[in-house]
């Protein structure tokens, strides 16, 4: 993938999102992708400063706004399709009814509304029909997609909405779609469980902190991800720590200090020829 090769941070994230990790899809954007899309990321790598004056602009630190920048400029300026407008909210009666994340135009004229958003779900089975839910329980995937497609994405169905979008739909259908990206982690708590998640590569994985022992025979080298950097995987450099027995017993001292979950990038090393990355959380084991 194009983003393993780029060591800037945003341009890396970036190239992880135009490679296309989805959680829910309901447009491709891969054909609006321009043809020289990897050649662009490369190039916008080492001269990077129309990217970082973007992200710098939105002002904000969680990750929510970040990824919005990123999907902003990606739709600018590595896609085929034209922004017509972006996060202008429907109101009535002085009350906001909603907001619309994006209007996009294709070449061919048609409209489009984009609902985006970047999400991190862990599987709680025992939390049905909220299966997969956030690192801080307060968000699940089901409450998301529920909330998008019932209110979001009919926005500009509404006399209200339609009468923002008039002027540039000019009696044109707009369609509506709902873009997830992210990852979605599965349970592990026990050696058994974490030999079958490494046979496949779709999912991350989350343990109680634990269970993080069970980890250790499989991995070389471990970095806790901080955010906005939860896309794509970092850098393995020559500073990357040793993934050792005794980082659990270190991490259960941390979670004394703070207990909010924390997101790992871990490599194992292949005959010390190959080196593949897996994402995890650790959770305290109250959570």
């Amino acid at each position: 993938m194009i983003s393993g090769q780029i060591k800037h941070p945003f341009v890396k994230d970036l190239a992880w999102l135009v490679e296309g990790h989805y959680i829910e899809r309901d447009f491709d954007l891969t054909p609006y992708w321009l043809p020289d899309v990897e050649a662009r990321l490369l190039e916008l790598a080492d001269s990077p400063t129309l990217l970082e004056g973007k992200v710098v602009a939105c002002k904000s630190h969680f990750l929510g706004s970040y990824f919005e920048a990123l999907f902003s400029f990606a739709i600018e300026h590595l896609s085929s399709l034209k922004i017509v407008d972006e996060h202008f909210q429907i109101e009535a009666n002085g009350k906001t009814l909603g907001e619309v994340d994006m209007l996009v135009e294709t070449l061919e004229g048609e409209l489009h509304q984009f609902e985006i958003a970047i999400k991190f779900y862990l599987q709680r089975p025992d939390l049905h029909p909220h299966d997969w839910i956030g690192p801080n329980k307060n968000d699940s995937l089901l409450k998301k997609v529920t909330r998008a497609r019932e209110h979001q994405l009919s926005i500009l169905q509404t006399k209200e909405g339609r009468l923002v979008v008039e002027k540039v739909a000019k009696g044109r259908a707009i369609q509506s779609s709902l873009l997830i990206f992210g990852r979605l982690y599965m349970a592990l708590d026990s050696s058994q469980s974490v030999a079958n998640w490494l046979q496949q590569s779709k999912f991350g994985a989350w343990v109680y902190v634990s269970d993080l022992v069970h980890l250790i025979p499989s991995f070389t080298h471990y970095s806790v991800l901080q955010k906005p950097h939860w896309l794509a995987s970092p850098n393995l450099t020559h500073n990357t720590p040793f993934f050792s027995s005794e980082y659990p017993y270190n991490l259960v001292s941390e979670f004394l200090l703070d207990s909010r979950p924390k997101h790992l990038c871990l490599w194992r090393d292949h005959a010390c020829f190959e080196l593949s990355d897996f994402s995890v959380f650790v959770v305290p084991d109250l959570w």
